[in-house]
């Protein structure tokens, strides 16, 4: 029984042992918290072992005139501590203490140095595309000027997505500016910002900066003669503008297919002059709005009118003003196009003086054989709305302008 008391007696001091002689205190962090909305530095003291501690107790001491005097305690059940310490030389150990709360031999001294974190400024930047050894290390020096910059600073390009990439510190210029290097292939030229991060965590961007390669010098002259580098200066006629104006007349017989009108006799004739003013989209397709004016000699007569012989049908005119969406896509060279349109007209009709609605639909082709002359044809169809209703198919050919 004796000898089993010693042995546990043996255990208990090894496990008291373990437990108060293998804590060492381990370099400090940093981070940010920025909760409240101001940046406030912590520094992070963190030990190892001591597992079969119950708790420990830090000590950190401050330097001042050469001696270093007490500065902080504080008691922890874990194996770090968070504090915020201010510019300055520090030191401290760890004391554990075992099951029984007892303190145990205390750590030896860790020595830190908080140096002031700076806020950077950088007022501007500049960059210049450089080569050296080979195109495999071809990219950008960049110059950045501005106060309280650091020299281990972390610089990055910060692309429009808030995506960055990060840039070489190359050190202090002798202005005092930071000098960084980023490789073209990371890059497409092109407008970024550019951010500073000093040690600390702290930063500070700049938008608007310009990565652009170098313009190359051409020889082109020594292959053409002055009349053929003149007519390469001159506009290609058929370039698509971002606005276009178009306007044109055109031949329009009409032919009802159904409704209130009969074909007795048809004769149908009619002019239609069209202005449009269209709007290239990204997707290579011109749309916009189109209004035209519509005249009618037609001789027919209603369901319900009756003439005689010796009467004849009459003679009647209509005027007609409607209101499009024409949408328009060119074919590759620029010299054919489809276009659809769609929308809504407005009748008058003479000698009735009747008045009238209709909505219509029309397709047609387009080929540009002179400049900003056109041909083009296409196929309307027209449905009137009550009083008198029908429908009507209006094929028509006629030139455009375009400008």
């Amino acid at each position: 029984m004796a000898t089993n008391n010693r042995l546990f007696r043996l255990f208990f001091a090894v496990f008291l042992f373990l437990g108060l002689s293998s804590v060492f205190a381990q370099n400090s962090g940093y981070f940010i918290d920025t909760g409240d909305g101001e940046p406030r530095f912590f520094q992070r003291l963190a030990w190892s072992g001591g597992e079969f501690s119950l708790r420990y107790e830090v000590v950190i001491e401050t330097s001042a005139g050469g001696t270093y005097r007490n500065y902080h305690r504080e008691f922890t059940t874990e194996l770090h501590i968070d504090i915020s310490l201010q510019p300055g030389s520090y030191r401290f150990r760890v004391i554990p203490y075992d099951v029984l709360n007892r303190p145990g031999a205390a750590s030896e001294w860790k020595y830190i140095e908080v140096l002031p974190a700076l806020q950077p400024e950088p007022a501007a930047a500049f960059t210049e595309y450089i080569t050296s050894g080979g195109v495999e290390t071809s990219g950008y020096l960049i110059d950045i000027a501005g106060n309280n910059l650091d020299p281990k600073a972390e610089i990055f390009i910060r692309r429009a997505d808030g995506t960055r990439v990060a840039a070489e510190n190359l050190g202090l210029a002798d202005d005092g500016s930071i000098l960084a290097f980023v490789e073209s292939e990371t890059l497409i030229p092109g407008e970024y910002g550019i951010v500073v991060r000093n040690p600390g965590g702290l930063e500070a961007g700049i938008a608007g900066i310009l990565f652009l390669l170098p313009e190359i010098e051409s020889d082109i002259d020594m292959f053409i003669d002055e009349e053929e580098l003149a007519d390469l200066s001159e506009p290609d006629p058929y370039s698509l503008k971002p606005v276009m104006f178009g306007a044109g007349l055109a031949f329009m017989p009409s032919f009802p297919v159904y409704g209130d009108y009969v074909k007795d006799g048809v004769a149908v004739f009619g002019l239609i002059a069209r202005f449009n003013m269209l709007f290239n989209t990204p997707i290579g397709i011109y749309v916009g709005p189109e209004l035209s004016a519509m005249a009618f000699l037609s001789n027919y007569r209603a369901k319900g009118e009756e003439y005689s012989d010796t009467e004849g049908i009459p003679d009647r005119v209509t005027l007609i003003v409607g209101a499009n969406l024409l949408v328009r896509k060119w074919f590759p060279g620029q010299r054919a196009a489809l276009s659809f349109r769609a929308g809504a007209d407005y009748y008058r009709m003479f000698p009735d003086l009747v008045n009238q609605f209709n909505i219509r639909m029309d397709v047609s082709f387009l080929w540009r054989f002179a400049n900003n002359v056109l041909i083009e044809g296409g196929l309307d169809y027209s449905h009137v709305l009550p009083e008198i209703s029908g429908g009507f198919f209006r094929p028509w050919l006629g030139i455009g302008f375009q400008f």
